[in-house]
């Protein structure tokens, strides 16, 4: 009798301590909470030194090129396929290496993909032919530098929120800098120990990189409680054809440090709430209702980076406004980390979340997505022409000597870096937005390149160089900030995985396809004004995205005024 009570009352004490532990799970969420500076620093510094060695390697094979056309004797499309399959699988790659970190971390799956990539470009050097290149150097090797070159941009977001447009531009400097040095070092290992040591060598150097990724290091999470969003935010009438009654209180949260407070609004100033931002107010309530995981955010979850919407957003998150709504960052953090729910969890759960939501295609059923997709086909046809290109040009049509031709490559990189970091301050100029200095970005570049075959000069090109490198930084600069501004924050990655998937299908044809023009003609003439033409079709596809949103923008002004009428005569009624 007595063992029966025991085992009844530790019964009890079991289902109350489990009821406790399931009350306690769903009022607190776990999440980490970026330090923006401290080891955060250490963290850039080693993305910076990755974006500057994967990125200045690729962009830098048109220096030595024209040494593995000669030692392959083949075309000059076959030669310009390595490169090309380099570029389309270091884009491809990207929602596998997205699924990849979720589930495994960014510093293994960086360590790994330095390993692979180094290891393909050092074992390159044994291909007998050019096809055995296409697949070492090519194949494995691109996707073994997307595995580690998508960590790094991932880690930014990471580990960054209010500094997190210094951050990136930092770290995408590391793009242009590496432009600058590798094209001359690279030549310059090739003249002095010869294509095969020099590949070598830049195979050690990309190895290097597992140094960089041994810095990753996943944040600590934290617990906070659970806040759910509150439908009350809004009224619905507002939305209706009637309106019964304006006279209602609504509370609205201000920032004020990391203190949320609150004012009461007067029931006779509630006609002067614009209609814009009730609208804006609902969006992100039933956006908040309709995917936030009803569930708590656990100690696991909380570590994985694309659990968050905004980790791979590389512009200014006080622009975005999930950001400004919330009273702290970590309300913002807590309410903008999504983990979708499951009926069966498996142990590849955190892989397939974000690997199937980033290659999801519904989402190009929205037309202004499908506009964006085909405008980065078309301005990444002529994208790698320059860095493929311009050094040959020079040399072998131009008759500029071979050490002066490379150094264009570095020009390239000086403007192109400058612009990057000059593109944030340009679009907080009064009606300069983001979508409009791209574009102008693109226009400039494609007329730029229209007019090669008019530079017979070494001053000519450099001219080119320094427009071109320039003005197309703010597309790749601006590009991630105008998906997110079109899709908003919770399709946004889904948007950039198609958005890079795109752009990778097309480095792997338009490159090879340029140089079996130059193979045809005998110049490289014809490519760049090809390249220059779609620069100028992806402009005027954005400038259509631009109309688009303009006719959404005054449709939503008649709203505003239609509604405001409806309100005011409701009042005068009451």
């Amino acid at each position: 009798m007595t063992n029966k009570v025991e085992t009844k009352l530790q019964d009890e004490k079991d289902t109350k301590r489990n009821l406790h532990k399931v009350e306690d799970d769903e009022e607190y969420d776990y999440i980490t909470i970026p330090p923006d500076g401290g080891y955060g620093w250490v963290v850039l510094l080693a993305c910076f030194m990755i974006n500057l060695i994967v990125d200045g390697f690729l962009y830098a094979f048109g220096a030595i090129s024209e040494t593995l056309r000669k030692h392959f004797d083949c075309h000059e499309w076959e030669v310009t396929l390595v490169s090309s399959l380099a570029c389309g699988f270091y884009l491809l790659s990207a929602p596998i290496a997205s699924a990849l970190c979720n589930k495994y971390g960014c510093r293994k799956v960086g360590i790994i993909g330095s390993v692979i990539g180094a290891l393909a470009v050092a074992a390159s050097v044994l291909a007998p032919n050019i096809y055995i290149m296409w697949l070492l150097f090519g194949v494995i090797g691109g996707i073994g530098m997307g595995l580690v070159y998508l960590p790094s941009i991932i880690m930014v977001g990471y580990y960054f929120e209010e500094k997190r447009a210094i951050a990136t531009g930092i770290v995408t400097a590391g793009t242009g800098i590496g432009s600058i040095i590798f094209g001359p070092m690279s030549r310059i290992l090739f003249d002095i120990f010869g294509w095969k040591t020099g590949v070598l060598i830049l195979s050690a150097i990309l190895l290097c990189c597992v140094i960089c990724c041994i810095f990753m290091r996943p944040l600590q999470p934290i617990q906070k409680r659970r806040v759910l969003p509150s439908s009350d935010l809004v009224d619905d009438n507002v939305f209706n054809g009637t309106t019964s009654s304006p006279l209602i209180n609504e509370t609205k949260p201000i920032r004020t440090g990391n203190i949320p407070t609150s004012i009461q609004t007067p029931d006779s100033n509630f006609s002067e709430v614009t209609i814009e931002q009730k609208i804006k107010k609902r969006s992100r309530t039933d956006s908040a209702i309709s995917t936030k995981s009803r569930q708590s955010i656990k100690a696991e979850d909380a570590v994985r980076p694309l659990y968050k919407e905004d980790v791979l957003y590389q512009g200014d998150t006080n622009d975005l406004p999930e950001y400004t709504s919330q009273p702290d960052i970590a309300t913002y953090i807590q309410q903008t980390t999504k983990v979708p729910e499951t009926v069966e969890k498996t142990k590849m759960k955190a892989f397939w979340d974000i690997f199937l939501s980033m290659a999801d295609f519904n989402l190009l059923t929205d037309k202004k997505m499908l506009i964006i997709c085909l405008a980065n086909v078309c301005s990444m046809i002529g994208f790698y022409s320059p860095y493929l290109f311009i050094p040959k040009l020079a040399e072998l049509e131009r008759s500029i000597p071979e050490a002066s031709a490379v150094f264009l490559l570095s020009i390239i990189g000086f403007s192109n870096t400058a612009a990057r970091f000059a593109s944030g301050w340009i679009t907080k100029i009064p009606h300069m937005t983001p979508l409009l200095v791209n574009n102008i970005g693109l226009t400039i570049a494609g007329i730029a390149s229209l007019l090669v075959p008019l530079c017979q000069t070494h001053i000519h090109l450099i001219i080119y160089c320094i427009i071109w490198g320039g003005f197309i930084a703010f597309h790749v600069s601006l590009s991630p900030v105008i998906v997110c501004q079109t899709v908003g924050l919770e399709r946004y990655s889904n948007a950039l995985g198609l958005t890079l998937m795109f752009r990778g299908i097309t480095a792997l044809s338009a490159p090879p396809i340029m140089g079996a023009i130059r193979d045809a003609t005998n110049s490289f003439d014809i490519a760049f004004i090809i390249g220059g033409i779609s620069f100028i079709v992806s402009a005027l596809m954005h400038f259509f995205l631009m109309w688009v949103n303009r006719r959404e923008e005054e449709q939503l002004n008649k709203t505003k005024k239609i509604n405001n009428i409806q309100i005011k005569s409701g009042a005068l009624d009451v």
